[in-house]
């Protein structure tokens, strides 16, 4: 048995390393120009810190450098990347250093996301040695939730940023391994404490984890039901209640000592999911279902359909397990993906990646499911069993090879538009050789302006646009989130003739604007004469990079926005007719003709 064991194990370890190597893969897709504007936050506050020159002035949150006065994730990511480039030697106040240390952050999250692939693979494999149905295929199960997590498309797009998301699963993880191991184990104080810890590390890493407390109720409920032993309980809980407050605050200390901020913008956090705080990159949700949307992104792009689907029969399967088996460990996973499920899907705001914490249970729920159907593929007529002993290992393959593979597929597709320069650096590339030098470019506001800096060349190289804004202040870019007023006709209709080019680096928001027609009835149309040419203005390049592998493209186009518009954004560059025909007063006129909009 040892030398299986060992061959186990290896592969186990085989398929980490792959996974690690598949997430560190085109690291620099973006060229250093920090397109991601959630790790571009991150990496500010991580060049801002410092190390407070006494007790008193750490001990002050107005005053103390170590503070980073942002707490819409947790602390833990903002002080484990500044200790990281420090410990390498990097000088955090550098600017030449803000790219470098994006990279290596990337690295981090690559490195804490092949983490969650064993400690999925590990999770998997307890809970099936705790199944009847399943303690023989232990292994198995742990290996095939480990080959599922490592082409995960939404785990391989998360890793190749710095903004928590990764970091947050595998601390999630780790928590319900350990909630799991404490259960049965004849050491449960360490298992406890280890949990507590985890807990800990989750909540500093992002308030969202929450709930995790439900699960480590489950599990002390669970543990209770075969010791009924109260003073071990009691001791257990403590423990573990302590790591977690301490390691909360030791990892996140100005969520104690700048309480009054930590409180307030974490509840903004909330009022942001929920949809009362109304800022334009959440207003693509308009008219979006709860739940619906989620799922219908988590099970086509962000599993991928095999192993989604796998995962939708494994939930009905466990539904149906513990129905039987209400004690079983399986109740601490089931917990955790309900309750946060629930609490993520209801909410107004729908990124994918909000439900990353939950993707490492469908796999492990998904890799149990297909292991209990593959044992239970049998014939209706034993008469043609021996004559047809060779078909049951062939089916068995067929379903392994479809899950496996159609997941494998979306996974390497996905990876695949990092082979490729970024869309944006394609359109820069663009400009750069096909407009003149001196020319003036436009660009809509809440995005990136282009072009970006390629090689040689450099922005400065062309004139951005500037008018004065509503405030009376000079400003770049079109306010095409602002409220459609006449001024906001009159402002673009004065703008529009001095401009030469106009720059989209990704569709945000003409894809998101046209979902609130009652809000933007002007700058639809404005959307509408510009695609149509009818502004005097025509789409000279566009550039797409789509999920793709051996000649077969996947268009995600109607995914949700943030799976592609950091990483594989479609890019268009407008360029003005060359006898331009409209006068502002003839702009004005098409823009806002017939439209009710309010004077200002």
């Amino acid at each position: 048995m040892k030398p299986i064991v060992r061959w186990q194990v290896w592969i186990l370890l085989g398929l980490v390393m792959l996974g690690c190597g598949l997430r560190l893969y085109g690291l620099n897709w973006d060229a250093g120009n920090s397109f991601h504007p959630d790790e571009r936050q991150i990496l500010f506050h991580v060049t801002a810190l410092g190390w407070p020159k006494s007790w008193a002035e750490f001990l002050n949150p107005a005053q103390s450098p170590l503070n980073p006065q942002f707490f819409a994730y947790g602390s833990f990511p903002i002080y484990f990347l500044a200790a990281i480039g420090r410990m390498l030697g990097y000088d955090l106040h550098d600017p030449k250093n803000f790219f470098t240390l994006t990279l290596v952050g990337r690295v981090v999250s690559a490195i804490f996301d092949s983490g969650t692939i064993l400690a999925t693979a590990c999770l998997a494999g307890v809970l099936a040695r705790k199944t009847k149905q399943l303690q023989s295929q232990a292994w198995y199960v742990a290996l095939l939730a480990a080959t599922l997590l490592a082409f995960t498309p939404l785990h391989l797009q998360l890793s190749h940023f710095y903004a928590v998301d990764t970091l947050l699963a595998f601390f999630v993880v780790l928590t319900i391994l350990f909630c799991v191991l404490w259960v049965d184990s004849p050491r449960p104080f360490l298992w406890a404490i280890l949990a507590g810890a985890a807990y800990g590390l989750a909540m500093a890493t992002k308030f969202s984890a929450v709930p995790l407390v439900l699960s480590l109720l489950s599990a002390a409920w669970l543990r209770w039901q075969r010791c009924r032993n109260f003073l071990d309980l009691a001791v257990a809980l403590l423990g573990s209640a302590i790591f977690m407050v301490a390691i909360f605050f030791i990892t996140q200390p100005y969520a104690l000592l700048d309480m009054p901020s930590f409180i307030q913008q974490v509840s903004d956090q909330g009022n942001l999911v929920r949809g009362s705080l109304d800022l334009p990159y959440v207003r693509q949700f308009v008219g979006t279902l709860p739940f619906i949307y989620q799922g219908k992104n988590l099970l086509i792009w962000g599993m991928g359909i095999t192993a989604g689907c796998s995962a939708l029969a494994g939930c009905g399967w466990l539904l149906w397990f513990l129905r039987r088996n209400l004690q079983s460990s399986w109740l601490i996973v089931l917990v955790w993906v309900l309750v946060y499920s629930i609490i993520v899907g209801s909410f107004y705001v729908k990124f994918m990646r909000y439900l990353l914490p939950v993707y490492p249970f469908f796999i492990v729920i998904a890799s149990a499911f297909l292991m209990v159907m593959l044992q239970h593929i049998r014939w209706k007529d034993r008469r043609y069993l021996e004559r047809l002993v060779w078909l049951k290992p062939c089916l068995q393959a067929a379903v392994l090879l479809v899950v496996l593979g159609g997941t494998i597929f979306q996974g390497l597709a996905l990876l695949n538009v990092y082979s490729e320069p970024n869309t944006r650096i394609q359109a820069s590339n663009w400009i750069y050789q096909h407009v003149a030098p001196g020319s003036v470019l436009t660009y809509e506001q809440w995005d990136d302006a282009l072009p970006v800096p390629v090689g040689n060349h450099n922005p400065a190289e062309y004139r951005q646009a500037t008018y004065i804004d509503a405030n009376g202040q000079p400003t770049t870019g079109l306010d095409l989130y602002g409220d459609d007023t006449q001024a906001k006709a009159q402002q673009l209709a004065t703008l529009l003739p001095t401009i030469n080019v106009i720059t989209m680096p990704t569709d945000r928001l003409d894809k998101s604007i046209p979902r609130s027609p009652e809000r933007y009835p002007l700058t639809i149309r404005y959307y509408q004469l510009l695609f149509s040419g009818q502004l005097g203005f025509h789409l000279a390049a566009q550039f797409e990079n789509h999920p793709h592998l051996f000649g077969i493209t996947l268009d995600d186009s109607n995914a949700d926005e943030s799976y592609s518009v950091f990483d594989h954004p479609t890019a268009r560059i407008f360029v003005r007719d060359p006898h331009y025909p409209y006068t502002s007063q003839q702009l004005f006129t098409k823009l806002a003709s017939g439209l009710n909009i309010p004077v200002k």
